[in-house]
């Protein structure tokens, strides 16, 4: 009889002693995953940041989607780099973004951020254009590294143009 009583003891112990180590486990995992979307948080902006300076750090994925108002149709994979990259209608371009949300997916792959933007820049006739927009751009981590995988902007509308005219 005293056998079997070990025996229940020590299973009772073993599963005592097994959940309170997945529940000394657990804060460490969760302090561990806020600490990588911390880091890729910081990464990300670090990137926008950049990007704002006009340096061109942010790198697409393969079938990247960019949309805007400037191109009559939506561009997909290789040509958002062609024909952003050899861009010559513009000159003295600027460009301001301000990052209104920032969030990364719980599984740690996936982003998605929101902001406003000012461009302003030269056309060939010396034109100069300049106008507020809104943005959505989609976010992808592979191998490591943050890839821009989906992006949409429009301008948005001034007040002026959004109100009602009437031609009395």
């Amino acid at each position: 009889m005293k056998p079997t009583i070990i025996h229940r003891m020590k299973s009772t112990i073993n599963a005592l002693t097994t959940i309170i180590l997945i529940g000394l486990g657990s804060p460490a995992a969760i302090a561990q995953t806020d600490a990588n979307s911390k880091s890729d948080e910081q990464r990300l902006r670090n990137l926008i940041r950049e990007d704002n300076e006009g340096k061109n750090v942010i790198k697409r994925t393969e079938d990247s989607i960019f949309v805007s108002g400037a191109f009559p149709h939506p561009m997909i994979g290789h040509a958002v780099e062609e024909v952003l990259g050899s861009r010559k209608d513009r000159s003295n371009e600027s460009r301001k973004g301000e990052v209104v949300r920032l969030v990364i997916s719980q599984s740690g792959d996936m982003a998605e951020e929101f902001g406003n933007f000012t461009l302003s820049f030269d056309q060939p006739d010396k034109k100069h254009i300049s106008f507020d927009g809104s943005y959505l751009r989609v976010w992808r981590k592979i191998n490591g590294e943050w890839l821009e995988d989906a992006f949409f902007a429009r301008p948005n509308e001034s007040a002026e143009k959004s109100e009602p005219r009437s031609d009395s």
